[in-house]
């Protein structure tokens, strides 16, 4: 159940070139430093110590940071939204919907591997968590309007990406490239084949 949505929400990505290179996002006027990003995934490699197992099927330290990345511009670019469409989402919302998750995967003692499953650390939790409840938001208001629920993930997609296109969205291009078709972060060769990988 994590995992999935989390591929749903890191599939919403959009990015551009970033040429400061303390600088991990940039989104409009916010900046989040390539420290931060590497923070998040320190914490998602250390529980891995413990928690993950053979059956797992983790990403690889590369894909994690550009997963990161992305969650990190998903995340500010959804509080735009609902900041602009005066959507609110309380800590008691926040709350109730860790209740409903921690319900669905079977109790608290299992949210730590379903995080470590899903490369989500600990700290970004809540944010996650609100994420979710922003993009139900998004898509039962439309829902309710005569929108199919595939057409009703379309306009929500659409939004971010419009909303990413006002603002202005910069990524250190050590995480990847932006493709604009697929409006995601891709792997790339940041030393431009300075480097030939050991095989």
């Amino acid at each position: 159940m994590f995992k999935k949505i989390v591929v749903v929400i890191t599939s919403l990505f959009i990015l551009t070139g970033c040429s400061n290179m303390s600088a991990g996002i940039s989104v409009g006027n916010q900046t989040l430093k390539s420290s931060e990003i590497q923070r998040a995934v320190d914490e998602i490699l250390e529980a891995r110590k413990t928690l993950a197992d053979p059956q797992m099927q983790l990403v690889d330290t590369q894909k994690l940071l550009r997963n990161q990345a992305q969650f990190a511009v998903i995340t500010i670019l959804f509080n735009e939204i609902a900041k602009e469409l005066n959507i609110l989402v309380t800590p008691s919302d926040v709350n109730q919907r860790r209740i409903e998750v921690v319900a669905q995967i079977g109790g608290e003692d299992r949210v730590p591997t379903a995080l470590v499953n899903s490369n989500l650390a600990e700290s970004s939790f809540n944010d996650y968590l609100r994420l979710l409840i922003i993009i139900d938001i998004l898509n039962n208001s439309l829902i309710a309007n005569g929108a199919t629920e595939e057409q009703a993930s379309f306009e929500v997609s659409n939004l971010l990406v419009v909303t990413a296109e006002k603002l202005g969205v910069k990524v250190n291009p050590k995480y990847g490239k932006w493709n604009p078709t697929s409006a995601v972060i891709e792997d790339s060769d940041v030393t431009g084949g300075a480097v030939i990988p050991i095989p």
